[in-house]
């Protein structure tokens, strides 16, 4: 069993956590569903999936990008149902892969800064500046349209 003040600790991490990326989440699968009741199962169903193996995911090289693949995950179940609102949204996803359809997402579309779309998705900021650059090679249409 762990100490008290152990689980006080990490209880306050989790809380950290959630507050610091629910709305960055919420924005995300605003953006990739149509329907706000799917937009908030994705979201919670994520941070269930957090809270349950928190413990677990603390012990992983990048917390961080084990959650948002699990949010992407819920997303991508609820997307089968209804696509996003933004056809150009659906464009991304259906031409790039999966990483540098995200970096165009939280970039250009979701105002992110690199560094900190990178944080959130666990990733080192040379990852998501070639996932852009991979989608400004690919789709440059739909890359540069996101920077309004």
């Amino acid at each position: 069993m762990r100490p008290r003040a152990a689980l006080a600790a990490t209880d306050l991490g989790f809380a950290a956590f959630t507050e610091r990326n629910r709305p960055r989440y919420t924005r995300y699968a605003q953006a990739r569903l149509a329907q706000a009741v799917h937009v908030a199962g994705a979201v919670e169903a994520t941070l269930v999936y957090a809270r349950e193996d928190w413990y677990w995911l603390l012990g992983q090289p990048s917390l961080a990008a084990d959650v948002w693949e699990e949010l992407r995950y819920q997303v991508r179940v609820l997307s089968g149902t209804a696509s996003a609102r933004d056809a150009d949204v659906n464009g991304l996803y259906d031409g790039l892969p999966e990483n540098s359809a995200d970096s165009v997402l939280l970039c250009h579309r979701l105002g992110l800064a690199v560094g900190e779309a990178a944080e959130l998705m666990g990733l080192e900021t040379p990852a998501v500046q070639a996932g852009l650059a991979v989608a400004h090679r690919a789709l440059p249409h739909l890359a540069k349209r996101g920077r309004t």
